[in-house]
């Protein structure tokens, strides 16, 4: 068994619920640095868990919802959830959603050199979110939603 693959113990959990609208994503983004800096994460590995997770937020609105929450549309739209967990040897967060879902574990990643040599304009985020953190899982129509796992380790 991985060390990724152990149950943690939670230290702290910390539950965010916002608007499916990239505006509120900094949130989101200080929510999880400062989660990363109460749990003694370096400042570059909290800089690449809050990344991932901004990534993470973007895929959500973009390909699981198709685009941003519209004014009309806000009041009545579950938006992302976000758990935020610290264990003894890990910060964990929970990215919730209940829209078509995007399994970003079986996205294959565009390597920055393709990336470059396609003069692509899209398609690092994947790449950045596997690269910044230790694990990534899915978990389609749990419950609470679609559930994308991100873990990154304290060491």
């Amino acid at each position: 068994m991985s060390p990724v693959e152990k149950s943690p113990i939670i230290r702290s959990f910390m539950t965010l619920h916002v608007p499916s609208r990239f505006s509120y994503l900094r949130i989101i983004r200080q929510s999880v640095m400062d989660l990363c800096a109460r749990a003694g994460l370096s400042e570059f590995k909290a800089a690449q868990m809050e990344m991932a997770v901004d990534e993470a937020c973007a895929n959500i609105i973009e390909h699981s919802y198709g685009g941003e929450v519209t004014d009309e549309e806000e009041p009545k739209h579950p938006g992302i959830r976000a758990n935020l967990m610290q264990g003894t040897d890990r910060i964990v967060v929970e990215l919730l959603d209940r829209g078509k879902g995007f399994d970003l574990p079986k996205q294959e990643p565009t390597p920055p050199d393709k990336y470059i040599e396609t003069k692509s304009e899209r398609g690092l985020g994947t790449y950045i979110i596997k690269r910044f953190v230790d694990d990534v899982a899915y978990e389609h129509d749990t419950p609470a939603g679609h559930c994308l796992r991100l873990t990154k380790l304290i060491h």
